[in-house]
């Protein structure tokens, strides 16, 4: 477990670290925007999707990798979930949500390619490049997250 345990966290920081480098220096909504994309991105590349699916397969038998799921899960969100406090904080994004809210609306907007990925299902992107269906998606969220 502690290998496994060693493997994700050490993913999870690369993709972390990625996600603070594409936001430096840009507005809230954009630098939440770079990092919504870079979290797309990790997860639909094939090696993300095979390894997501083992692990979620083993965590079906083991109460410690379910736990540590949630710790890892938390660790993936909460750069995320600083864009989008940053975001409201200025205005751009609604409050009457709360950021961790927002930030599972996103995670769930963005997620459809990998789980179709996950099984082999054709056209996981609904016929769109990788790129415009992250555009369309993030449109989607937009609407909702900056509706009054």
């Amino acid at each position: 477990m502690a290998l496994l345990d060693a493997v994700v966290t050490r993913d999870l920081d690369r993709l972390n670290q990625a996600m603070l480098d594409d936001s430096s220096g840009a507005n809230p909504l954009e630098r939440l925007k770079n990092s919504a994309r870079r979290f797309f991105f990790f997860c639909v590349e094939p090696d993300s999707v095979r390894f997501m699916a083992f692990l979620t397969s083993e965590a079906i038998f083991s109460e410690e990798l379910r736990q540590r799921f949630a710790t890892w899960d938390r660790v993936l969100a909460d750069p995320i979930i600083a864009c989008i406090q940053a975001s409201q904080d200025s205005g751009l994004l609604r409050r009457d949500d709360s950021a961790m809210a927002l930030f599972s609306l996103l995670a769930d907007i963005l997620d459809g390619p990998s789980r179709r990925m996950q099984f082999d299902l054709p056209d996981p992107f609904n016929g769109m490049t990788p790129d415009a269906f992250f555009e369309h998606r993030w449109s989607v969220f937009l609407k909702v997250a900056t509706a009054g």
